[in-house]
């Protein structure tokens, strides 16, 4: 019998890539998709799936347990903003799990999610697991490689991001000429990038980390085509990731786009 892995998929391509590649394994994927996030796209890619909204998550955990599942991948994001905006209504296993929230974050409420998978018997596995040829070692990955002044910065863009992403600002930080001009919050990297454009005009430089001590289960930075795409339209000048600690979607794909667009993209 083909093993089945459960993927509980937030929003964008992560959970398709996710799922497809578990599938070329020859792995069963049983998927639950968040109604607000999760791209309809993924039905088509996986074996059985299960739609839910966000005031319907305390049944999460019997479903997959009726599906087989015994590991579970978290893949995509659930935007911050959902959990605070008000008018929410929440059935009552999920309202009983959100006043265990220390606070509405995106992080805490990621973490609560591993804990009450794991109390239910359940394995979290790295959510990039199965897409390691993705996260880049160190070094320049484009034609285009950043000059002396913006490795410089750069760095000292990773050392500051580092720490604004532990103490869980955001992941992501665009400097022009050595000064912050946005950090991300809650909008998420895209709109941030937007942001930063606005206020600092071309040029900017972007540094996207992890931070020290996240969890790699549900934590990990990714950048894909429509980060590169709003980097161009404000005309940036590229983009440093955090080596061996980001996910590039999808990498060969990802870095023949950002050649085109005349953007730099290095692992710091």
């Amino acid at each position: 019998m083909n093993k089945t892995i459960g993927l509980i998929a937030g929003n964008r391509a992560f959970p398709i890539h996710v799922a497809r590649a578990a599938r070329r394994r020859g792995w069963l994927v049983a998927a639950v998709g968040l109604r607000e996030e999760t791209d309809p796209a993924l039905e088509s890619e996986v074996d059985r799936m299960h739609w839910v909204t966000l005031s319907e998550l305390g049944g999460i955990p019997d479903w997959l347990k009726g599906a087989g599942v015994r590991e579970v991948i978290l893949a995509g994001q659930i935007q911050a903003r959902r959990l605070v905006q008000s008018g929410q209504s929440f059935d009552p296993a999920t309202r009983q799990l959100l006043a265990r929230l220390p606070d509405r974050s995106g992080d805490s409420a990621m973490k609560l999610a591993v804990r009450v998978l794991q109390s239910k018997g359940f394995r979290v596995l790295h959510s990039a697991f199965l897409l390691k040829e993705w996260i880049p070692v160190r070094g320049d990955l484009t034609r285009l490689i950043p000059m002396a002044d913006q490795r410089k910065e750069l760095r000292s863009g990773l050392r500051l991001a580092r720490k604004l992403a532990a103490w869980g600002v955001g992941q992501t930080l665009i400097l022009k000429q050595g000064a912050v001009a946005a950090v991300e919050g809650m909008e998420g990297t895209d709109e941030t990038i937007e942001r930063a454009g606005r206020i600092a005009g071309p040029g900017c430089v972007v540094v996207k980390a992890c931070g020290r001590g996240k969890d790699m289960r549900f934590d990990i930075p990714v950048v894909g085509e429509e980060t590169l795409r709003r980097l161009a339209a404000v005309q940036a000048a590229g983009i440093g990731v955090e080596a061996g600690r980001t996910l590039l979607f999808d990498r060969p794909a990802l870095i023949a786009l950002a050649d085109r667009l005349g953007l730099f993209v290095t692992a710091l």
